[in-house]
C-alpha cells in the first residue's frame, strides 16, 4: 500500500473516531438499555453490541430524530453478530417508538433465507429471539412475514417484509395488484433495514464516473431506496455492512454523519472476539498443502477431544477458477482414498525434518502424529473426507434450501460436512464458527487487488471465534494468547498461502485496508509482571484493596421527576409539524414567534397517557417505584401536578388556535421526552460509602499489553526497566509520556514517603479496581493506586493521570477522588486494621494543575 494511500486512510478512521466523540458521553445519558430487549433476545449482547444499541437509542430519543438521525449507518465486522443487534434494533423501535412494518432488504437470496430463519424459526439453532416468544410490557408479541403491510394493523403484532434489494426494486417500479406500492406506503411508517448495505451505494461510490452495467441497476436501487426513506417523516434507514471504502470521498462524505456505531475487524480482533489469523506460505504442490491441510484439521480434533472438547473443524478450499476448483475436489478425493500408513510415516518424517522450530504450529501437529497409532489416523481420515462429508459450492442452483441449511449449521454434530471447495459463492453472507483452514489451490492463481481483496473478505468471515467449552466454562473471547497450551490451535484460523512474493505482497495490503490484525506478524507484546519478591511480601499475601459497595437503588432515590432530571416546565420548539397545521393563520413568510403556556387538564393528560404503553402502572411502576396509583401520578406535584408546557408559536397564533388534537400531540411529546429520561435515569444499583477489602492476589497480577506492529513506530506506549525500583510492583513500566512523567513524579518523592512511611508501593491498576460514585451510579477505574503503610495505618490512595483533552468529560471522577477525603460517612470494612483511603485531583500535563497536584500530594502524604 502507497503511503499516501495508507495515511488517507488513518485519516478517514481519524475523523470517523473525531464523529463517534458525539457518542462519547452516551453510557452516562444511556446506561441501562432497555430490560425488554434482553429479555426478549435469544443471546446475551456483548459489551459492544450494547453499546451500538445504546447510541442507536441515544439518537432516537432526540427530538432531532425525524430529521437528523433517520439515516444510520452500523459499521461492524464480520462475525460481530450485526443480525443480533439488528433483531434488538427491531425490539428497540417496536417497544419505544411503535414501529410496527419493517423491510428487511440485501442483494443475496441466500441471506434472506438465512435471515428468514434467524428471526422467524424458533427451531431453528441460529433463532436471535427468545424461544418462548417475544413478550414487551406483560403483552405477547408477534412477528408476521408478509409481502405487504396492511392498512390497518394488529396490536401486538411486529410486520416483517424479507427481500432482495432486487424484487424490492421491481415491485415498486412495476407495481402489481395487491403488491407493494409507493402510494400505499405514504401513509405508513415503516423501518428499513439493509443487510451486506455496501451494495446499494452504485451512485454514490461512482460519482463522476461512467457506470457499467450492473452499476446502473445498483444505481436504481439506491434511488429506490432513498425514495422509501424519504416517504414519511417517521421513516427510517437502518444499514449494517462490514465493508465499506472509507478512502472513496463521495462514499466518506454519505455516511460520515451517519455511523451510529464503528466497531471494525481490528477492533473485533484486539478484543478477543475472533480467532487469531495466521498465514502458512507454502511453496508445495496443491496435493501436497490438501494433505498438509487435513492432517491440521485432524489435529485440531485429536486436541479437542483429548481436552474433553467436542469438536468438527471445517477445511475450505479456496480457488480462483470454478474448472480449477472441480478439479482439486475429483484430486482430493482420490489423494485421501489412497492415503497408506506407508505414506504418511513419510509425510510426518518430512515434516518433522523441515518444520524443526519447537514453536511451529507444523512441528507441534507433525510431533503429535509422531507418536500416535497411524493406522487409526489414516482410518479416521479416509471416514472423516469423503465426498459425503464434502461440498463443492461452485455450481448454479448450489445455494437452494439443502445446502443453504448444511452451510448455516455447519457446528451441528450432526452436519456431516469438513471440507467446501469454492471460488466465490461464499465471500458473503455466510456464517460459520468452525472454519479453521483456508487453502488456496495455487493453479490459475491470481495476484491481483481484486483477488486478494476478496480472499481478505473470506478470512473475515473465517476468522469468527468458535466458543468451546473448557474446565465447565464457555467463553466467546480467547483465553490462550497468553498461556503455554496445545488447545491455542482452536483459536487460530490458518490461511495457506501460495508463497508468491507478488500475491503475498497485495495480500497484506488487502488485509491491512481490512484491517485484519495478522497476529504472527502484526502483534508486538508488552508484558509487565509482579515482581517475585512483592508477591512473596506480607503486605501483598495478607494485605486488601478497598472497594466501595453497591447496593441496589429504593423508592426513596425517585421520589420526583427531578430524580429523573425531568423538569416540569417543558418548552415545546417552532416546529414544522404546527407550521403544517396551524393552516391560514400561519404566516408563512415570519419567522417571529413569541411562547405561551399550554393550558393543561387532567382529560388531555389522562388521553396522552393511555395512548404510551409505557405508562401502564404496572410497568410505570417498575421505574417509578415512589407511586401507588395513577392517580398520584397524575396529580401530585411531586410528578405532573406542576406540569407546564410552554410552547413557541408564530406571533399572529395562540394555543387557542390549536385544534385538540394538536394539544395532545403536544402533550404526547413531553410525555414521550419524560420516558426517555425515566427510562435512562432509573438505576438499579448504586455506590456507597462503606469499603471492603479484596486481596491483592485476587485483583493485581501479571499483565500484558498487545500493540500492533504497524503503528509501533509511532506509538507513544512505551516500557521502561522498572527492575532496581523496589516501590513499582511491577518489572515493567507501560504507559504512555504522561503516565511515564507521572511515575517519575512519584519516583521525586519516594525516598521522602520511604522516611514516613514503612511500606511504599506504586500500583498500575489494569482494568481490575473499580470504584462506584457515592449515591450514584457511575463507576471507574482509577489508573493508579499508591499502597502505604507506617505504625498506625494503612493508607490506599487513587491516583489518576489524565489527558486534557478529558478533562470535563471526567470532572465528576475528580470530584469523586477528592470527596473520599472529607467525607464523614465513610466506612471502611476492615477487620484488623486501620485504613485511610485517599484521592488526590488530576494529574496532567498542564502547569498550573501539575503544580496544584504536587500540592496536593505534599499536604496529604508528605
Amino acid at each position: 500500500m502507497s503511503e499516501l494511500l495508507h495515511s488517507k486512510i488513518q485519516q478517514r478512521f481519524q475523523q470517523l473516531f473525531e464523529l463517534e466523540s458525539d457518542y462519547a458521553n452516551v453510557s452516562d445519558i444511556v446506561p441501562d438499555i432497555p430490560s425488554y430487549i434482553q429479555d426478549n433476545l435469544h443471546h446475551n449482547l456483548r459489551p459492544y453490541q450494547e453499546g451500538a444499541i445504546r447510541q442507536l437509542i441515544y439518537t432516537q430519543r432526540s427530538d432531532a430524530a425525524d430529521m437528523s438521525y433517520n439515516h444510520l449507518l452500523f459499521h461492524m465486522a464480520t462475525g460481530s453478530g450485526k443480525t443480533l443487534v439488528l433483531a434488538a434494533t427491531i425490539l428497540y423501535l417496536y417497544g419505544e417508538h411503535q414501529q410496527q412494518n419493517f423491510i428487511f432488504f440485501v442483494n443475496s437470496d441466500a441471506i434472506i433465507k438465512k435471515t428468514y430463519d434467524n428471526l422467524t424459526n424458533q427451531v431453528s439453532p441460529k433463532y436471535l429471539f427468545a424461544r418462548d416468544g417475544i413478550e414487551i410490557d406483560g403483552e405477547r408479541v408477534t412477528i408476521q412475514i408478509v409481502d405487504t403491510f396492511p392498512a390497518n394493523p394488529a396490536v401486538k403484532t411486529i410486520y416483517l417484509k424479507l427481500t432482495t434489494i432486487q424484487k424490492l426494486h421491481m415491485d415498486l417500479t412495476n407495481p402489481r395488484e395487491n403488491g407493494l406500492t409507493y402510494e400505499a406506503l405514504e401513509e405508513t411508517s415503516i423501518v428499513l433495514l439493509a443487510d451486506e448495505a455496501h451494495h446499494i451505494n452504485a451512485l454514490t461510490r461512482n460519482d463522476k464516473k461512467t457506470l457499467n452495467k450492473k452499476e446502473l441497476q445498483e444505481k436504481t436501487w439506491e434511488h429506490t431506496v432513498q425514495r422509501l426513506l424519504n416517504l414519511h417523516p417517521n421513516n427510517r434507514l437502518f444499514e449494517y455492512t462490514a465493508t465499506i471504502d472509507w478512502t472513496n470521498d463521495a462514499l466518506f462524505h454519505k455516511y460520515s454523519d451517519k455511523v451510529v456505531y464503528q466497531y471494525d475487524l481490528k477492533r473485533f480482533m484486539q478484543d478477543g472476539y475472533s480467532k487469531n489469523v495466521v498465514l502458512l506460505r507454502a511453496n508445495e504442490e496443491d496435493s501436497v498443502k490438501m494433505i498438509d491441510a487435513i492432517l491440521l484439521s485432524q489435529y485440531r480434533k485429536y486436541i479437542a477431544n483429548d481436552h474433553g472438547i467436542d469438536l468438527k473443524p471445517i477445511i475450505l478450499f479456496k480457488s480462483n477458477k470454478i474448472a480449477t476448483s472441480k478439479e482439486a475436489n475429483a484430486a482430493f478425493f482420490k489423494m485421501v482414498a489412497g492415503l497408506t500408513v506407508n505414506q504418511l510415516e513419510q509425510i510426518i518424517q518430512h515434516g518433522m525434518a523441515v518444520h524443526a522450530s519447537p514453536g511451529s504450529i507444523w512441528h507441534k501437529m507433525f510431533q503429535y502424529y509422531a507418536g500416535k497409532e497411524l493406522t487409526q489416523v489414516v482410518r479416521d481420515l479416509q471416514w472423516e473426507f469423503t465426498e459425503e462429508t464434502t461440498i463443492n459450492a461452485n455450481s448454479q442452483d448450489f445455494l437452494e434450501e439443502q445446502n443453504a441449511l448444511l452451510l448455516n449449521t455447519l457446528e451441528d454434530t450432526n452436519n456431516p460436512i469438513r471440507t467446501i471447495f469454492a471460488v466465490a459463492k461464499l465471500n458473503e453472507g455466510w456464517d460459520v464458527l468452525n472454519l479453521f483452514d483456508i487453502v488456496r489451490i495455487s493453479e490459475g492463481a491470481t495476484g491481483t487487488k481484486a483477488t486478494t481483496d476478496s480472499e481478505a473478505q473470506l478470512i473475515g468471515r473465517g476468522a469468527r471465534y468458535y466458543p468451546f467449552e473448557y474446565e465447565g466454562e464457555k467463553t466467546y473471547t480467547r483465553r490462550f494468547d497468553e498461556k503455554p497450551s496445545d488447545l491455542k490451535v482452536l483459536e487460530a484460523l490458518h490461511y495457506h498461502t501460495i508463497n508468491d512474493n507478488a500475491y503475498i505482497k497485495n495480500l497484506e495490503k488487502s488485509l491491512e485496508a481490512a484491517r485484519i490484525e495478522v497476529k504472527k506478524d502484526e502483534y508486538y507484546r508488552l508484558q509487565a509482571k509482579v515482581k517475585g519478591k512483592v508477591k512473596r511480601a506480607e503486605w501483598f499475601q495478607n494485605g486488601k484493596i478497598y472497594i466501595n459497595k453497591v447496593v441496589p437503588t429504593t423508592e426513596d432515590d425517585y421520589q420526583d421527576l427531578r430524580d429523573y432530571n425531568i423538569s416540569t416546565d417543558y418548552e415545546v420548539d417552532y416546529e414544522r409539524m404546527i407550521e403544517q397545521r396551524i393552516g391560514e393563520k400561519e404566516t408563512m413568510t415570519s419567522k417571529q414567534t413569541h411562547e405561551q403556556a399550554l393550558p393543561i387538564d387532567r382529560r388531555l393528560i389522562q388521553k396522552a397517557i393511555q395512548r404510551n404503553k409505557f405508562y401502564r402502572f404496572s410497568h410505570l411502576k417498575q421505574y417509578v417505584p415512589a407511586i401507588s396509583s395513577m392517580k398520584e401520578f397524575i396529580e401530585s406535584k411531586d410528578f405532573l401536578g406542576d406540569l407546564s408546557i410552554w410552547v413557541s408559536l408564530p406571533v399572529n397564533v395562540t394555543t387557542e388556535d390549536l385544534s385538540p388534537c394538536q394539544k395532545l400531540k403536544i402533550v404526547e411529546r413531553f410525555l414521550d421526552y419524560a420516558v426517555q429520561h425515566i427510562r435512562s435515569n432509573y438505576m438499579k444499583v448504586k455506590g456507597t460509602p462503606y469499603f471492603e477489602g479484596y486481596s491483592f492476589s485476587e485483583l493485581i497480577d501479571d499483565y500484558v499489553v498487545e500493540l500492533s506492529k504497524v503503528t509501533k513506530a509511532t506509538d507513544i506506549t512505551k516500557t521502561r526497566n522498572m527492575k532496581g525500583q523496589d516501590w513499582y510492583i511491577y518489572d515493567q513500566a507501560i504507559g504512555n509520556h504522561l503516565e511515564h512523567d507521572f511515575i517519575d513524579l512519584i519516583q521525586d518523592y519516594v525516598e521522602t514517603l520511604q522516611e514516613k512511611y514503612e511500606d511504599v508501593y506504586l500500583i498500575r491498576n489494569e482494568r481490575k479496581v473499580k470504584i462506584t460514585e457515592i449515591d450514584g451510579t457511575r463507576g471507574f477505574m482509577p489508573d493508579f493506586l499508591l499502597y502505604m503503610k507506617d505504625e498506625d495505618y494503612t493508607y490506599q490512595v487513587f491516583l489518576e493521570p489524565k489527558g486534557e483533552h478529558l478533562l470535563l468529560k471526567d470532572q465528576w471522577k475528580e470530584e469523586f477522588l477528592k470527596s473520599l477525603n472529607t467525607r464523614e460517612d465513610l466506612e471502611i470494612l476492615s477487620e484488623n486494621e486501620q485504613v485511610r483511603l485517599i484521592g488526590l485531583r488530576f494529574y496532567t500535563n498542564d502547569a498550573a494543575r501539575k503544580v496544584a497536584f504536587k500540592k496536593d500530594f505534599q499536604d496529604k502524604l508528605t
